[in-house]
């Protein structure tokens, strides 16, 4: 009988799925134009036209909040599809491979894991300047070695199981090996990681924008509004509000959804809570 999905999976997914929407209806309405610049409406509370009041532009808060989504939702699932795109297969390559060839791969993975994407932007942004895409790829090369490691280490613990030696005895190749039965019995350990740098990649394109290293002006992002809005704490606490919920919502949304899915896949962590309780 299928198990129902946990209540925490149901809500996480919810709330990406309402984020998700609002960034695909920014796409083609905004109550206002998210660049729009009206000085004569600067820093209006909350209420009427501007549901969440304006900035110090005069620029809607709501309507920017709504074109900041596409831009931290992308930049999130780039940078993830980055990371797990080069970092699987060479997870998977390694622990095929073995002896030295897995060793200088891990050891190659271990030195780009001491810089953090913080860094690695610092250096990029240097040689192509600062923007949104440098911010991603920063994040997205810090997530390689997180998804080959782990790729690595869930991917070793199948080689010795019955289903791979029977494969191996059929004479496939380990490539063939690691596609075909590796992979798919370690496809729910890499998607509850993958939900993890999500709810991190958000984190990190909003800390990298607002230090300056993200999207730049004029284009909407929930890190460069929490920038802007620190001048004007005390006089328009608003701006820093709207934004910080965002990133914090949409952030434990990820992660509900991360642990849900991680619960829903194991049983005999369910039955193990079950008996605690």
């Amino acid at each position: 009988m299928m198990r129902l999905a946990p209540l925490g999976l149901k809500v996480g997914v919810g709330i990406i799925a309402a984020v998700t929407m609002t960034a695909l209806v920014a796409l083609v309405w905004t109550p206002h134009d998210p660049t729009g610049i009206d000085i004569a409406r600067r820093l209006l509370a909350p209420g009427g036209a501007h549901l969440l009041g304006t900035d110090a532009f005069g620029r809607d808060v709501l309507s920017m909040l709504m074109a900041g989504a596409q831009v931290s939702l992308a930049a999130a699932f780039v940078a993830v599809g980055v990371g797990a795109g080069i970092g699987v297969p060479l997870g998977l390559w390694a622990a095929a491979a073995g002896g030295w060839l897995d060793d200088a791969t891990m050891r190659l993975s271990d030195l780009v894991f001491a810089f953090p994407a913080l860094v690695v932007a610092i250096l990029l942004t240097a040689v192509l300047g600062p923007g949104l895409w440098v911010a991603v790829l920063a994040v997205g090369i810090f997530n390689i070695p997180v998804f080959a490691r782990l790729t690595r280490s869930a991917a070793l613990e199948q080689w010795p199981r019955g289903h791979v030696l029977a494969a191996r005895m059929a004479g496939k190749s380990r490539a063939r090996i690691s596609v075909e039965h590796v992979l798919p019995n370690i496809a729910g350990l890499l998607a509850v990681q993958a939900t993890i740098q999500l709810a991190l990649g958000i984190l990190a394109e909003a800390g990298l924008s607002y230090v300056g290293l993200g999207a730049q002006p004029p284009t909407a992002s929930w890190g460069r509004m929490l920038a802007d809005a620190q001048t004007f704490a005390g006089q328009a606490p608003w701006l820093a509000l709207a934004p910080g919920l965002a990133i914090m919502v949409t952030v434990i949304g990820i992660n509900m959804a991360g642990d849900g899915l991680r619960d829903w896949m194991d049983p005999r962590r369910v039955a193990g809570n079950a008996h605690a309780l």
